[in-house]
């Protein structure tokens, strides 16, 4: 299933979003803000902290998260992309996008954010 093009434009086009998982309850947990990149149609995430970032591994252990940005809140599914073809990709659009700021650009092209490139798709409402 893919985003509807404007929210994918609008996701993919912010320079962060905000992030955050459900608990056991169905309530939310605290917002977190992330960097978003788009490669052709779509959209990846990833963990600065690799799979020990707070929201990771709340959202990674149901594959299920919401984001909101820039007027769209939507729930998600995650689908981890680990391969080396969708890292490589993954990795020149996070340093196009974000090549202004290095220091920050840097955990997240390492190998231990890369082992946490996530798809994003949209949850059939």
């Amino acid at each position: 299933m893919s985003f509807d093009p404007e929210i994918r434009d609008r996701i993919g086009a912010a320079s962060e979003i905000q992030i955050s998982s459900y608990r056991r309850d169905g309530s939310l947990r605290r917002w977190t803000p992330i960097w978003v990149v788009r490669s052709g149609d779509e959209l990846y995430i990833r963990s600065a902290f690799g799979t020990e970032g707070g929201w990771y591994r709340w959202a990674a252990a149901k594959q299920l998260a919401r984001v909101r940005v820039d007027g769209v809140e939507t729930d998600v599914s995650l689908h981890l992309e680990a391969d080396a073809d969708t890292n490589a990709a993954v990795d020149a659009a996070y340093t196009e996008k974000y090549r202004s700021m290095p220091s920050a650009l840097a955990p997240m092209v390492a190998e231990t954010a890369a082992a946490t490139t996530t798809r994003l798709e949209p949850v059939p409402a």
